[in-house]
């Protein structure tokens, strides 16, 4: 039972992961294509749901830190906080769901592929978001 709760969290801090650098490299796409467009980083300076560098330094922040959340909580062996990474996992997962969403609203995602990195995040996103609820409900130990 302890490998399963181990592999469990291993699962969701490589998801964590995963995502993180997914973000990046669509941040990175869309200024490389900003600047092939030469079109003064137009589709930065309209990112929906983004309010400055600010924003995407707290959410980069956040997916670099979780995995190292998940894996502190594990010593505390409260279920709380355990229910506060399936919170987070949620609210990463809305959050990006409903930009991807704006993104297609306005205009910005006119073919299939530029849709690829983002359901992409969706689908890992989703993934994280269903082994975290796993390891919440895991069986409780004496200890706990």
């Amino acid at each position: 039972m302890a490998f399963e709760e181990e592999s469990l969290r291993g699962r969701i801090a490589l998801g964590w992961v995963i995502n993180l650098v997914l973000v990046t490299i669509t941040l990175l796409f869309v200024t490389i294509e900003s600047i092939l467009m030469d079109d003064s980083f137009r589709s930065l300076r309209i990112d929906p749901g983004l309010q400055g560098l600010a924003s995407m330094t707290y959410i980069m922040a956040v997916y670099g830190l979780m995995p190292v959340y998940v894996h502190l909580v594990h010593g505390l062996r409260m279920r709380l906080f355990r229910w506060i990474a399936v919170a987070m996992a949620g609210l990463a997962f809305v959050y990006f769901l409903l930009h991807h969403l704006s993104h297609w609203r306005i205009g910005q995602r006119p073919d299939f592929t530029s849709h690829v990195l983002d359901l992409t995040l969706h689908i890992v996103a989703i993934w994280v978001l269903v082994n975290s609820v796993r390891w919440a409900k895991f069986p409780r130990t004496g200890t706990e």
